[in-house]
């Protein structure tokens, strides 16, 4: 298993500079099920981040970015039942690494969320604080 950072999935995913997207696609196109590329919550939180505010990506195209991730067999995530959560939340509304975060916390027994984000409490249903 090798770990991906964000930067490497993002120079395979958008191929915005051709040195650095062969060298990420020599690295990507040689991951298998057996010797599978890893991929944490920061990196996918990171990257949707970068989608958004560097590259001006619309949600539903960031969130398509995750869902293929996601369905490809030679990556494997910290806590892939948290992504495909997150991703749902998501596409209701739910910023995408708020939704990483109250999926983590649920699959781990996270009682409750708290928070100071009004927009996250209320589409997320943490207890907001303050």
């Amino acid at each position: 298993m090798v770990g991906l950072d964000t930067n490497v999935l993002a120079r395979y995913i958008l191929r915005d500079d051709p040195a650095q997207y062969e060298a990420a696609a020599s690295v990507i196109e040689t991951l298998t099920t057996d010797a599978p590329g890893f991929v944490t919550h920061v990196a996918l939180a990171e990257l949707v981040w970068l989608l958004r505010t560097a590259y001006g990506m619309p949600r539903q195209d960031r969130l398509a970015v995750v869902r293929a991730l996601v369905r490809t067999d030679a990556f494997e995530f910290e806590d892939g039942e948290s992504v495909v959560r997150a991703l749902a939340a998501s596409e209701e509304g739910a910023d995408f690494a708020d939704a990483l975060i109250a999926a983590s916390g649920e699959m781990f027994g996270a009682a409750e969320t708290v928070t100071f984000d009004r927009a996250a409490a209320a589409r997320l249903g943490w207890r907001l604080l303050g």
